[in-house]
C-alpha cells in the first residue's frame, strides 16, 4: 500500500472518530443538561445581545424534539422605558436546538400593535402595549416625542380599574384605563394620554414639571 492511500485510510479514521466523539459528547451533554441549566444558558445569552431586554420565563418544559432537551419559553419587552417598545414571546429548544428561536406571538414592534385591528375584543393587558398604543392613536403623545427626541423620552404606564375624576382635568370618572406618561429630559412639562383598555384615546392633557 503506497504511502497516499495510507494517508487516506488515516483521515477517514479521524473524521469517523471525531464524528463518532461529537455525537457522544453532544448525547452526554444534553442529557446532562437541567430545566434550570437550560432557562439560565437562554437568559445569559439573551443578555448578552441586549442587557436592557426585561426577560420573563413563562415555561419551561420537556423538548418534543430531543431526549434531554428542554422548550424554554420566555416573554421579552425591548425599550421597557420607550414610546414604542417591542413586546414578544419566543421559544428556545436547548439544547436540541441551541439559540435558534421560534417566535410564538408578536404583541408590538415599531409603535404597531398586532392583533388589535382584527380583535374588536381585544384588551390591552400589558404596559408596554399601552405605552405604545398611545404613541400611536394619540396626537399630542407622539408630537411630544417628535418634538422632544425618541431617546430623550421616557414612558411608563399605569392601569386603573377606576380613575377618578380628581385624578385628571376632564372632571370625570374613567373605568379600566390606561394612563400613560411621558416625560422627557429636555422638556418642562410632562404629557399624559387617558386610554381605554380597548386602545382608543380618551383624553390628553399636559402638567409642568
Amino acid at each position: 500500500m503506497n504511502l497516499f492511500a495510507k494517508a487516506a485510510i488515516a483521515v477517514v479514521v479521524l473524521v469517523i472518530v471525531a464524528a463518532a466523539a461529537f455525537l457522544a459528547v453532544r448525547h452526554f451533554s444534553s442529557s446532562a443538561v437541567t430545566p434550570q441549566q437550560a432557562e439560565a444558558f437562554v437568559v445569559s445569552d439573551l443578555k448578552q445581545q441586549d442587557p436592557s431586554v426585561n426577560i420573563t420565563i413563562v415555561n419551561v418544559s420537556p423538548s418534543t424534539l430531543e431526549k434531554g432537551s428542554w422548550n424554554v419559553v420566555v416573554g421579552l419587552v425591548y425599550n421597557a422605558s420607550r414610546a414604542c417598545p417591542t413586546v414578544l414571546i419566543e421559544g428556545y429548544d436547548y439544547p436540541a436546538m441551541t439559540l435558534l428561536s421560534s417566535l410564538y406571538n408578536l404583541y408590538t414592534s415599531g409603535c404597531r400593535i398586532y392583533g388589535i385591528s382584527s380583535a374588536p375584543s381585544y384588551v390591552i393587558s400589558l404596559p408596554q402595549i399601552a405605552m405604545a398604543r398611545a404613541t400611536n392613536v394619540s396626537a399630542p403623545a407622539s408630537s411630544y416625542v417628535y418634538t422632544f427626541g425618541y431617546n430623550n423620552t421616557f414612558v411608563k404606564a399605569k392601569h386603573f380599574s377606576v380613575l377618578n375624576s380628581s385624578a385628571t382635568p376632564f372632571g370625570e370618572n374613567f373605568t379600566d384605563v390606561w394612563l400613560v406618561n411621558y416625560t422627557a429630559t429636555n422638556a418642562n412639562y410632562s404629557e399624559y394620554v387617558v386610554l381605554s383598555s380597548y386602545g382608543s384615546s380618551l383624553g390628553a392633557y399636559s402638567v409642568a414639571k
